[in-house]
């Protein structure tokens, strides 16, 4: 008899959390259909072809194949495509979503009285998002291994950007003004080949962590920079790290906008490699041979240090002024502005 009374014990609460399980996820289809809902009622459009509960009983997870959002009204017209989507849940913490994307991811726009598009792949896409009660986002992360980000115009050969890893992780710290850390890492970069690049295709190493603040709001890219730049943005970073070739950088500073849109602040720390840079750069007309004599001039009398790998580097320091790249006081080259056409 005790042994039937412990087998239904055990069938109630398999059959109670079942219950729960499916409540759950309809509350989550529920959320996901009003969001949508929201979104029209704004002149977006967000479809898809199938979507698909599952998980249990380990966790609550939604797919979605054949994904499209597009913000028409947007005066770039702004649309994302994806092959598949899919949000897992634990059922212990629906304010954290771990998002896979494990086919193509499409990008698209309105530029120069047409339209443009790029599309990004990668053997592994992982996303995490946490957010408050209210919905407001407090961490984001996305993990991507070995993504190709790819243009390629009517007619024209396929511009490729692609990477070994890349991480990126956001912080939420402060909401007047609005502030969030951040750490971005990308290793093994290639740069594609119709750009013209002095220092070589392989950037074997970037690194940057630090805080960011200002206000980002707007319909396009120049309303949202011009926002950010006008709220005192500025971003100041702790680490800043390039291996680009001989090339070497590992310091500290910050980075914010001119009214022209140019990259404009400073930092100082390990410089590794100047001379042949400075080399290369006036081979390609980059710089002047006058600068180029400078900058080596300016580094000669510091000592050469080496780094735990092995890597030679002087101190120094750079800063972004006026349009113009300088080291320490020597101009070395002009910078332009993040925006195309300003």
């Amino acid at each position: 008899m005790r042994y039937l009374v412990l087998i239904g014990l055990i069938v109630g609460g398999l059959l109670g959390y079942y219950v729960l399980w499916s409540h759950l996820a309809d509350q989550v289809a529920l959320r996901a259909n009003a969001w949508i809902e929201g979104q029209r009622r704004q002149g977006r459009t967000v479809t898809y072809e199938n979507q698909r509960l599952w998980g249990f009983p380990y966790r609550l997870s939604m797919t979605l194949t054949k994904a499209s959002w597009a913000d028409t009204p947007n005066p770039l017209g702004w649309h994302l495509e994806a092959e598949e989507i899919t949000a897992h849940l634990q059922l212990w913490d629906l304010h954290h979503a771990i998002f896979d994307l494990p086919g193509r991811l499409t990008i698209g726009w309105r530029a120069d009285g047409g339209d443009r598009q790029m599309t990004l792949t990668s053997q592994r896409f992982r996303a995490s998002l946490v957010a408050d009660g209210a919905g407001n986002w407090l961490r984001a992360a996305a993990d991507l291994t070995k993504p190709q980000l790819s243009d390629a115009p009517a007619g024209a050969a396929a511009t490729i950007w692609s990477a070994e890893k890349l991480l990126l992780h956001s912080r939420r710290t402060g909401n007047v003004p609005p502030s969030a850390d951040l750490a971005v890492q990308l290793d093994g970069i290639m740069l594609p080949v119709a750009i013209d690049s002095p220092l070589g295709h392989q950037v074997q190493g970037l690194r940057l962590v630090g805080n960011a603040r200002g206000s980002l709001f707007g319909r396009t890219p120049e309303e949202m920079l011009t926002s950010w730049r006008e709220s005192g943005g500025v971003v100041d970073l702790s680490i800043m790290t390039l291996t680009w070739g001989e090339f070497y950088i590992d310091g500290s500073g910050s980075l914010a906008l001119d009214r022209q849109f140019r990259p404009i602040g400073a930092m100082s720390g390990k410089l590794g490699g100047i001379e042949t840079a400075a080399d290369i750069l006036v081979a390609a007309g980059t710089m002047s041979l006058q600068q180029g004599a400078a900058a080596k001039s300016l580094m000669a009398p510091q000592p050469v240090l080496r780094t735990e790998k092995g890597m030679a580097y002087q101190e120094g320091s750079l800063t972004a002024q006026d349009g113009m790249l300088s080291l320490g006081p020597v101009p070395l080259f002009s910078l332009p502005s993040v925006l195309p056409g300003h």
